[in-house]
């Protein structure tokens, strides 16, 4: 059989769904499992290895930036490519945008499983209630999927990198900047919105009092979109650092990341991966999410928060008109504390 999993959002989604990629193979290991996911996912997707097949795909009904005439082009061409594969089991984890279950219910599979949405799910065979506002997204995730009849043994995250991504990461770092056996601090500055990112002089205030704290190297990472934002970072640090920012790829800074004693981060994919490599994380999260649905998921995670009244927003960019923003509430002097109470208890 042909399963096709609709798994069209981001980074920090797919990591989450990880432990039901592994239940799904677990429970049918000898079918054939083809991911569609976005371009920026694809090459993690293409290190799992619960999938048979990568099929890369931008929905564009998820930018609002987009007129509505593309957002139905781009389900069309999806649903083309679903039904030229002829699947027996298309899956959406997806319960954010109706424009998905129209994509599986139109996919041509025998089995059309999604979350019910009312009359856009209305093409769906398999509709499946959706789940309580405090469940978190991997318990979500593993709800579709036992709804459907596949348990999960493990709730445990998953991300995949090979000796070649640790080997490129670590020779784009400069030699004369490390210290032979001295620890490491990752220090993600990057985040997808401006509501969710932490003030860039506080991250360098920070890195001061970690580099106090622990004589370790601190690895200031971030993605291509967060290069301007490290290098502000870096401008307020008078202490050394090493700007890895926009010269990793995601495998690559999952490797560099396991050699790390602690990852601090927003509420961002990064952050989701080193939860998934198993470090300790500092998270330090907005008010735009639930975050008991979207924290940074495992037994090492420290969560810092604030719950104001706006909590969830759901912004693009904090709206408040009163000098209140959630994240410039979160002091550099309690997030040290976290990591020394993490550094401590590794």
């Amino acid at each position: 059989m042909e399963i096709v999993l609709l798994r069209l959002d981001r980074i920090g989604d797919f990591i989450l769904g990880s432990p039901s990629y592994r239940a799904l193979r677990q429970a049918y290991p000898t079918d054939r499992i083809t991911a569609v996911v976005p371009s920026d996912v694809a090459e993690l997707a293409n290190a799992c290895p619960y999938f048979d097949a990568v099929h890369i795909h931008d929905a564009l009904w998820l930018l609002s930036h987009r007129r509505p005439a593309e957002w139905w082009m781009s389900a069309w061409r999806l649903i083309r490519f679903l039904r030229s594969k002829k699947p027996g089991w298309v899956l959406d984890f997806r319960y954010q945008n109706r424009l998905d279950p129209i994509v599986a219910g139109l996919s041509g599979a025998k089995r059309r499983t999604g979350y019910d949405l009312g009359l856009a799910s209305l093409f769906l065979n398999e509709r499946v209630e959706r789940p309580g506002p405090q469940l978190h997204q991997v318990e979500r995730n593993l709800y579709l999927l036992r709804s459907a009849g596949v348990a999960a043994e493990s709730c445990e995250l998953e991300v995949w990198w090979d000796g070649h991504d640790r080997t490129t990461a670590e020779e784009r770092m400069p030699t004369d900047a490390l210290r032979p056996g001295a620890p490491r601090i990752a220090v993600h500055v990057g985040a997808g919105l401006p509501a969710k990112r932490w003030p860039e002089k506080r991250f360098g205030a920070l890195i001061h009092e970690l580099r106090a704290l622990t004589q370790a190297d601190i690895l200031v990472m971030g993605g291509e979109k967060d290069v301007a934002v490290a290098a502000a970072v870096v401008n307020h640090v008078e202490c050394p650092v090493i700007n890895l920012a926009g010269k990793l790829s995601l495998r690559q800074m999952a490797a560099l990341v396991g050699s790390c004693q602690v990852f601090i981060g927003c509420d961002s994919g990064a952050t989701h991966v080193a939860a998934a490599v198993g470090v300790p994380v500092v998270s330090l999260f907005s008010a735009a999410n639930r975050v008991e649905v979207w924290r940074p998921w495992g037994p090492k995670v420290t969560v810092i928060t604030r719950h104001p009244t706006c909590s969830p927003c759901h912004s693009f960019q904090c709206t408040r008109n009163d000098g209140y923003f959630c994240m410039a509430d979160i002091a550099v002097d309690e997030v040290a504390a976290a990591v020394r109470t993490a550094w401590t208890e590794r």
